[in-house]
């Protein structure tokens, strides 16, 4: 179970970034598309999009990576954080994709 939740983390997580760049690549005439995490937020900023996507990226990968592996933790924390980590990203997608269609986001990557 760990181990799906893991890999379920890392694909929401993926979703997240994905649909985030997409929202937020370009500025969108008429409409002010902001990241709602004051975290993230900064870290764009401070860094850019792409670059700060690619590090939370790797960030939350290595996190979740060590939540499977690690027995320091108990295997019923492992699995609640797990669950958090993979509802988080899940729930940010679906806000972005809502975004996307509400005010016609192109989907292609250029």
């Amino acid at each position: 179970m760990r181990i799906f939740l893991g890999v379920l983390a890392v694909l929401l997580n993926l979703a997240d970034n994905a649909t985030t760049f997409l929202c937020l690549r370009a500025p969108v005439p008429g409409f002010e598309v902001t990241e709602a995490n004051p975290a993230a937020a900064w870290l764009f900023a401070a860094i850019g999009l792409e670059e700060g996507l690619v590090l939370e990226m790797v960030i939350s990968a290595l996190a979740i990576a060590f939540l499977v592996v690690t027995k320091r933790i108990p295997p019923r924390i492992k699995l609640a954080l797990l669950v958090v980590l993979s509802l988080l990203p899940g729930w940010a997608a679906l806000n972005n994709l809502e975004v996307i269609q509400a005010i016609d986001i192109p989907l292609s990557w250029s």
